[in-house]
């Protein structure tokens, strides 16, 4: 059952990611489908395996299959996956925690790292009594930024001689 190599596991990794279907990957590489998802689900378990909660998590969402946004969840110091949701409803986000986990365990949970995602901020009170909502500091500094820049092109505007050295500052050679 071990005749398949590694480079062709590689490789049939590699086209799964192209979201190719499992039939054309087995023609592609030169084995059967039935070995196409056998290579693709070996180590699902790693990902549905029920772990306990971390104390401090880490909530994002990323671009995923066909330009759809999922759900990520991770162990804030160890950085271990704790789930990949297929979507970021809050429905199924809700849905996913209170029936993996027990409120006890969910209780244990004392900070939730998060982007300014204000759909996440309804639903964590409810889910994880006892979190404290921590944004993570790319979210805060990119906000400084924005209200920096914001801060700049008001001043540039109120600057009618387009000619004179703070213009030219503010204009190009701001950073």
């Amino acid at each position: 059952n071990h005749s398949i190599t590694n480079q062709v596991r590689l490789r049939v990794n590699q086209l799964v990611r192209e979201s190719l279907p499992v039939k054309t990957i087995a023609k592609l590489v030169g084995i059967s489908s039935t070995s196409v998802q056998r290579i693709i689900y070996a180590h699902r378990h790693a990902l549905i395996e029920r772990r306990k909660l971390p104390r401090i998590i880490c909530f994002d969402e990323f671009r995923s299959v066909h330009s759809m946004f999922s759900f990520i969840c991770i162990d804030a110091i160890t950085h271990n996956l704790l789930a990949i949701l297929s979507d970021r409803l809050t429905k199924n986000i809700t849905a996913y925690f209170l029936s993996h986990y027990s409120l006890s365990e969910r209780s244990q949970v004392q900070k939730i790292v998060m982007d300014l995602n204000a759909q996440y901020q309804y639903f964590i009170h409810r889910i994880f009594p006892n979190a404290q909502v921590v944004i993570d500091r790319f979210h805060i500094i990119q906000l400084a930024g924005r209200a920096l820049d914001q801060a700049r092109i008001s001043l540039l505007h109120g600057i009618e001689d387009h000619r004179c050295r703070n213009y030219k500052m503010l204009k190009s050679e701001w950073r």
